[in-house]
């Protein structure tokens, strides 16, 4: 059986916070819609293991930085 691990969404938002940009820029970086961002980012969605990959490689990171 495949396990995902469980990634530090706060991790993520505290490094686009470091990096000075915004939801809508990182969405952007991301090529993600700005409410995909914006709704992880407020927990009401859980976002799948792709999108989460995108969103750190746009951060500059690995995935592994934030589980």
């Amino acid at each position: 059986m495949l396990v995902t691990p469980k990634v530090n969404l706060e991790k993520i938002i505290l490094e686009r916070a470091n990096q000075g940009l915004s939801a809508h820029e990182l969405s952007l970086k991301a090529g993600l819609s700005k409410n995909v961002v914006s709704n992880m980012e407020r927990g009401y969605v859980v976002p799948r293991l792709h999108t989460v990959g995108k969103i750190v490689n746009a951060l500059g990171k690995r995935i592994e930085d934030f589980i």
